[in-house]
């Protein structure tokens, strides 16, 4: 039951609002735990005893740092505890997700063979084992107090909007908003159908379509050449913006129907003119989860001050700088790479970035004097278009990294571009041969570009889609019925096409 399906808006979407609206205020949050549950269940059955289990060990460690802290102020016991309960929830996660990897790559190094157990993991345990990991620090560093109830923790944690594909939110996020029970009213519907119609379209209109071509491209050995290859890789970035940002949308419409704000996700990323700039505008709110717990408890670790005041004085500035961003930068992408999931071009996508975002430090003050020699403004329109292509050209070659099956693969189709026959496969039409009609390329590019559209304006004004409700009458009825209209004709379902499984389903 994905959130792109008809059991969920036909079904249980419409009776947990039901439901939650005959509640009295008091008891709504419990009407949205028991959802959540119900939610959990009716996709991973049994697997939420695991879930159960990482609550219980999560609840009971902050608990018990909030209470020796407040009793005997022993510092290093807290720590203990909280030391503790983070390896259990690693553990859990790593015994779940990681297990059969890490046999396989024992026995490639051994020369051994073992025998893997096929291990279930329940949906939504990268995520929610976050936000665990996090909730425990935060009380740990006396940002948040613990929350008592141990079932409004468990809410917190496995609310079913975010359960599937995040947003990762913090427990100051949305502390307030989950328990108050404020009422489903007809703004909040309203906003929250919005929003929702904008995810459909992204997925419907362009993700569902374009990943026909992918399924040809990505399922066949790689044997195609020049533009078509360029081409393709373009399509993966763009399928896997519109499926990514798309579910997101209609995450966070659902949970404005009940008045509850989760975080963004997105930020026009296509706008970013740097790979660290495109971070912080794609996936959000991982990008802030490893900033917050381990990109700066690293660089204010002991050893890392004590390396900056020796290489300062030593060294240099800037050369300290790399240094001290290299140390810190390698165990987010590491773990951004291995969070993706157990797979070598997963852990290879996140050592790309963190390979470019070091390069990136190294050579700023370089371009910065280029750009000063050659008399062209830093913020002038050539520098910036630069940037920008620059960008989206480290974009899509990791996305491709992102969506191949293997390295030799990548490297494979990356050879093929430069070939003499650069672009026949336009010319004679095998792209149309790849899972989609002229038609369907045509409603794609309309489609792709009103998004992009859209974006440049929530750019400038981000309130946008929430401000549709106060056009003029004949204006927002004209974008609900062009939405409808749009997905009910053009949208990409039925027997010719293939819906696209949530990516993040199964992190």
């Amino acid at each position: 039951m994905a959130y792109n399906t008809n059991v969920y808006f036909v079904i249980f979407l419409p009776i947990v609002i039901i439901i939650y609206q005959l509640c009295p205020k008091r008891y709504r949050w419990v009407t949205l735990l028991l959802s959540s549950v119900a939610f959990f269940v009716l996709i991973s059955k049994w697997l939420i005893l695991w879930a159960i289990l990482t609550v219980a060990v999560t609840y009971t460690s902050a608990r018990l740092i909030e209470y020796i802290r407040n009793t005997t102020n022993k510092y290093s016991t807290c720590k203990c505890i909280m030391l503790i309960g983070i390896c259990i929830d690693v553990a859990i996660l790593a015994v779940l997700k990681y297990s059969n990897f890490a046999f396989d790559i024992i026995g490639k190094l051994s020369g051994n063979e073992f025998n893997i157990v096929s291990i279930a993991a329940p949906i939504g345990i990268s995520f929610y084992t976050l936000q665990a990991i996090g909730y425990v620090l935060d009380v740990y560093w006396e940002k948040i107090t613990a929350e008592h109830n141990i079932m409004k923790l468990s809410l917190f944690l496995l609310f079913f909007p975010t359960l599937m594909e995040g947003p990762i939110c913090r427990f100051p996020d949305v502390r307030n908003s989950l328990y108050e029970g404020n009422p489903v009213t007809a703004k909040s519907l309203n906003l929250g159908a919005i929003r929702i119609g904008f995810g459909l379209f992204k997925r419907m209109m362009i993700a569902d379509r374009l990943n026909a071509v992918l399924d040809y491209f990505y399922g066949t050995e790689p044997n195609y050449k020049g533009i078509i290859v360029i081409i393709c890789a373009i399509i993966t970035t763009l399928q896997l913006y519109m499926e990514f940002s798309g579910t997101i949308d209609i995450v966070i419409g659902s949970a404005l129907i009940f008045n509850i704000r989760l975080p963004e996700n997105f930020r026009q990323p296509f706008m970013a003119k740097s790979a660290a700039q495109f971070w912080r505008r794609w996936h959000i709110t991982l990008g802030v989860w490893l900033k917050t717990y381990i990109f700066y408890p690293v660089t204010t670790s002991r050893l890392v001050k004590k390396w900056n005041r020796f290489a300062k004085k030593k060294l240099g500035r800037h050369f300290t700088k790399i240094v001290t961003s290299a140390i810190a930068l390698f165990p987010v992408w590491l773990i951004n790479g291995l969070w993706h999931g157990p797979k070598i071009t997963y852990i290879a996508y996140g050592m790309y970035y963190f390979v470019i975002l070091v390069l990136e430090i190294a050579f700023e003050p370089a371009g910065k004097a280029f750009w000063r020699k050659v008399h062209l403004r830093e913020d002038g329109f050539f520098v910036s278009a630069v940037r920008l292509v620059r960008t989206w050209i480290i974009i899509v070659f990791g996305e491709m990294l992102f969506r191949v099956e293997s390295i030799p693969s990548l490297f494979k189709l990356c050879a093929n571009i430069f070939t003499t026959d650069f672009g026949g496969g336009v010319l004679d039409g095998k792209l149309v041969d790849m899972g989609l009609s002229v038609q369907d390329f045509i409603v794609g590019a309309i489609s792709i570009v009103i998004v992009f559209a859209v974006d440049v304006i929530i750019e400038k004004r981000p309130d946008f889609l929430e401000s549709i409700p106060t056009f003029p009458r004949i204006v927002r009825w004209a974008i609900y019925y062009f939405v409808i209209i749009m997905i009910v004709i053009f949208g990409a379902y039925g027997d010719a096409y293939r819906s696209v499984e949530l990516i993040y389903a199964n992190f």
